[in-house]
C-alpha cells in the first residue's frame, strides 16, 4: 500500500472539518492548487477513504438523552449481542470487534434511556458492560465523532478549525430554541436528507457530490440553519499510511474521574500537551468513555528522542482518572452493523445495517 501524499492528508484534514464554510474556503485552508484539491477530493470518496453523513440536532427532534455502551461479549455471544443492540429503538452506531462491542443510542427521555439500559444488562452475553447516558440538554457530549484533530496532527498542521464538535449541550440549535420541531413536513424533509448518503449510490450520485451544494433548497436550509449538520467521516481501514504512520488502532478508554476533575479540564491537556485528539469523549456522573485512534506500530520518524515533546498519555489519564481500562481493536477488524443511521430516529421499526463490513443479518 502506498503512502498518502502531503497534499492528500491536507485535503483529508480540511474535508473532515466540514463546517459551514464553502469549498473555496476549504481550498484556501489546504494552500493547494485548485486542480490538486479537487482531484484529491474526488479520489478520497472514490477510494472509500471518506463518507458523508447528516447528523440531526437531537434536541430539535425531541431526543434529549444519549446512551454510549461498551461491552466485552463472550466469544460465542458477540454476534447475538450485536444483533440485539442493533435492533434497539434509537440505535444509530454499532461496531463489533473481537474484544468489544460499541454502540450509540438516542432517546426521547431519561425514562426511555433507563428502560433500554435495563434491557442491555444481560450477563449471559457479556462479561463486562459500561453504559453512560448523558443528558443532551445540559452538558451534552463534548466530542462526538470528530476526526479533524487526528488528521491535522498527522499533517503537522497546528490548530483546528472546528474541533471539538460535540452533540447537544447549550450550544445546540435545539437548546437555544427551547423545544423540538413539530412540523411533520420538516421531519419528512429531514428524513430524506438523513437517507441521502445511503440512497445516493443507487441514484448514481458519487460520494464527492453529496455535500450541501447539490441539495434541494428545502434540505439545504436545514443545514444552513443548523437543524442538521454535515459530518465527513473517515474509513480508517481504507486510508493509506502517511509517512509510514497508520491510524489503524481504535482505542476505547474508560475510567472514573478523580475529585475535582472533569472531561472539560482533561480535553485541552490531551490536545495541547499530549497531541491526542479523541474522536469521542463522554462523561456522566464522574464516569468517562473516550474513543481515540492510535497506530499499531510507530513510524520510522518516531524515536525515543521525540517522546519528550509530548506529555505521556497514560500518565495524563492517571492524573485525572482512576479504575482505568483500555480496550483496543484494529480498525480493519471492526464490523459495522449500524453506520450513523440517524434516519432510524424518524423511522420507527427495524433497519437494514449498512456499513463497510456490515453483516447481512443486521
Amino acid at each position: 500500500m502506498r503512502d498518502l501524499t502531503e497534499a492528500e492528508v491536507r485535503v483529508l484534514r480540511a474535508l473532515l472539518a466540514a463546517g459551514q464554510e464553502n469549498e473555496r474556503e476549504r481550498l484556501r485552508q489546504t494552500q493547494l492548487p485548485r486542480s490538486t484539491y479537487h482531484a484529491v477530493r474526488k479520489r478520497a470518496y472514490a477510494e472509500g477513504w471518506l463518507r458523508d453523513r447528516y447528523l440531526p440536532d437531537p434536541l430539535l427532534y425531541g431526543f434529549t438523552q444519549a446512551t454510549f455502551a461498551l461491552a466485552r461479549p463472550y466469544a460465542d455471544k458477540a454476534e447475538e449481542l450485536a444483533r440485539a443492540w442493533s435492533s434497539e429503538p434509537g440505535a444509530v452506531v454499532l461496531w463489533q470487534g473481537a474484544a468489544a462491542t460499541f454502540a450509540v443510542m438516542l432517546h426521547t427521555s431519561p425514562q426511555e434511556a433507563s428502560r433500554q439500559v435495563q434491557r442491555m444488562q444481560r450477563r449471559d452475553l457479556a462479561s463486562e458492560l459500561l453504559v453512560i447516558s448523558p443528558s443532551l440538554q445540559q452538558g451534552g457530549v463534548p466530542v462526538f465523532f470528530d476526526y479533524e484533530g487526528l488528521f491535522g496532527n498527522m499533517a503537522g498542521i497546528s490548530g483546528t478549525t472546528s474541533y471539538p464538535r460535540g452533540l447537544g449541550g447549550p450550544r445546540s440549535v435545539g437548546a437555544r430554541r427551547g423545544g423540538a420541531l413539530t412540523s411533520e413536513g420538516l421531519r419528512r424533509t429531514t428524513q430524506e436528507l438523513l437517507l441521502r448518503p445511503f440512497t445516493a449510490p443507487g441514484d448514481g450520485r458519487p460520494g464527492h457530490l453529496l455535500g450541501p451544494v447539490g441539495l434541494p433548497r428545502s434540505q439545504r436550509r436545514l443545514v444552513e440553519q443548523g437543524w442538521v449538520e454535515r459530518r465527513v467521516l473517515p474509513d480508517l481501514a481504507r486510508i493509506p499510511p502517511f509517512q509510514a504512520r497508520l491510524a489503524d488502532l481504535t482505542v476505547f478508554v474508560r475510567g472514573e474521574f478523580l475529585p475535582g476533575r472533569s472531561a472539560e479540564a482533561l480535553l485541552p491537556i490531551l490536545t495541547e500537551q499530549c497531541r491526542v485528539y479523541p474522536f469521542l469523549l463522554v462523561e456522566q456522573q464522574g464516569k468517562m468513555l473516550m474513543g481515540a485512534q492510535g497506530q499499531s506500530a510507530a513510524g520510522p520518524g518516531e524515536t525515543v528522542a521525540t517522546v519528550p515533546t509530548r506529555k505521556p498519555v497514560l500518565a495524563t489519564l492517571q492524573e485525572h482518572l482512576q479504575s482505568i481500562e483500555v480496550v483496543q481493536a484494529r480498525a480493519a477488524e471492526l464490523t459495522t452493523w449500524l453506520d450513523h443511521r440517524y434516519d432510524r430516529l424518524l423511522t420507527p421499526g427495524p433497519v437494514v445495517a449498512v456499513g463497510r463490513s456490515a453483516p447481512s443479518k443486521g
